[in-house]
This record gives structure tokens, sequence and C-alpha cells, in this order.
């Protein structure tokens, strides 16, 4: 990340611009400072924002103690873990003499959820996951499919083919997707196109599935078996997808693949069997 600019803002604009963030669910960090001791540039509860871009609104004091403040708030932005960060203001950090710790937190606001396919699950999902931390995408290839819901609060509608998804689709540190198109053989254009800008990024999508049966998803496993990449890509995937809840009705699946993005991206430890499936999984595959 690099620092950009920094705007100067009392307290009252941290906590607006914060508001801001969750609402439209940008992600950043916020740095406080929790202690000092002797002399420090701010006192406790000085705050800053570090959005996603390296820039800073605010300040905890300047200089190359901050520089380590933004640099260590990359990691809060990876892995989405708090942590208290000591300073001792000497040396290469500062010249005041003191000594200073700042607590980093993230500001996660919502998750990026796409969902390709505005088909009968395909907005079931996305009228469900309104109520929950998700910024929703719905994305089908047909015209004119998803006008209907222009204007829906919280849900961008996006016209694209698979040749479409390389350009228009930004792979999110951490978010999902759920392939859910017309017949097999678009999902695996769209999850070529999927994987292919995951590679492109240098990173994964959190969740990742397609809705499947059996048959259609080893019909996809083949379609990706040569690369040991892709074929690595795919065994990682929720594929068949959503949690065993007994689903039949679009929105009973829209909830049971709404649960299991929810458990993954929240890195909720899984019960496996005995092939190493996570055991819902491997109940809803019985089914199929």
């Amino acid at each position: 990340m690099k620092n950009n600019h920094r705007l100067t803002v009392d307290e009252g604009d941290i906590y607006r611009r914060l508001t801001e963030m969750v609402e439209q669910g940008q992600r950043g960090v916020l740095a406080t400072v929790i202690r000092t001791h002797q002399s420090t540039p701010r006192h406790e509860g000085s705050k800053m924002i570090i959005l996603t871009d390296g820039s800073v609104v605010g300040s905890v004091g300047g200089g190359a103690a901050e520089a380590r403040v933004i640099e260590e708030a990359r990691q809060v932005l990876l892995d989405g873990r708090p942590r208290c960060l000591p300073l001792d203001l000497v040396g290469d950090v500062g010249v005041c003499g003191g000594h200073m710790e700042i607590f980093l937190e993230p500001v996660t606001g919502a998750d990026p959820f796409i969902v390709i396919g505005a088909g009968h699950v395909g907005r079931a999902l996305v009228e469900l996951g309104r109520a929950l931390p998700f910024r929703f995408t719905l994305i089908d290839d047909r015209p004119g499919l998803v006008s209907d819901l222009e204007g829906l609060p919280g849900v961008n509608l996006l016209e694209a083919s698979p040749a479409d998804l390389m350009t228009s689709v930004e792979v999110p540190v951490r978010g999902a997707l759920l392939i859910a198109s017309r017949n097999h053989e678009l999902d695996g254009d769209y999850l070529e196109a999927v994987i292919n800008a995951e590679h492109a990024a240098g990173r994964e999508f959190a969740f990742l599935g397609a809705l499947a049966s059996r048959t259609k998803a080893a019909m996809l496993r083949k379609r990706f078996s040569g690369e040991d990449w892709r074929r690595e890509r795919i065994a990682r995937m929720q594929y068949p997808v959503g949690l065993d809840i007994g689903a039949e009705t679009p929105s009973e699946i829209a909830l049971s693949v709404l649960a299991e993005a929810l458990a993954v991206i929240r890195e909720v430890p899984q019960i496996m069997d005995d092939d190493g499936l996570p055991l819902g999984v491997r109940l809803h595959r019985r089914r199929q």
C-alpha cells in the first residue's frame, strides 16, 4: 500500500467516515492509540483510518512510526485479525523518546458476494442475503433479464458473458461467488473465467461454489482435470454447494448456500468425514 494522501479531520469526521465505510461496504483498518508513555506525538484515543489503497484519514503521529502502522495495517487487511502494535519512538521510528501502543482493527463492512445466474435460486439468494453482511452483484448474460431489479438497495446488476468476466469482476481479498447459470456448459465457461481471474490476481474467493448434481459436478471436474493448478482449485471449491438442510425450494437452497458461505468466510471449523469433505456437503451429495 502507498500512503497517497492524508485528510486532516476531527474525531467526529473519523466516526462519520467509518459509518460511510460500513454502509457502503468499504474495507479498511482503524488504528487507535490505546497507551502512551512519556513524550508522544498523539494522545490516547487518537485515531486514524487506513484505506485499502494506503491513503489515510486522520493521524496517529506521522513520520516513520505512522509508516509502521500503515504497513502493519496491510496484514490486518489480509487476514482480518486485529492486533496491537507497540512503538518505541526512538531511533528509526521517532525522536520523541516515548512509547505508544496502537490497536489495529479491521473495518469489514459487508463482504462482496457475486451471483452468476439470475434464475430462481440466484434471485432468491440475493433477496434473502440482503439482510446479511453481503454486498451482491447479480450477473447474467441475457439482455434485460435483471432490469426489474434496478434500484434494489445493496445489489449491483451486471450483464456479462463469461468472456466479459475477466475485465468486469475484481477478485476481492475475501468474498464469495456462486455459479448458478442455466446449464452446465455455461457454468463451466463462467467457472473457467473465474479461476483464470483468480490466477491473474494472485488470490482466490474465500467461498467459491456452484449448483450441481453429482453428474454435473463430475462433468465439470473432468473439464478441469488437465493442469494441476486448475484441478486443485476445483477440488477446493464448494461443489455441490450448500449445507444439508433438506432444501428443495429455491429459497431453501439459497438459505443453505448463504449459511455455508458465512461459515467459510468466517473460518468456522467444519466437521469432516473420512474422505476429508465437510460433512454437510457430503450428505448433500448423497441425496443427489
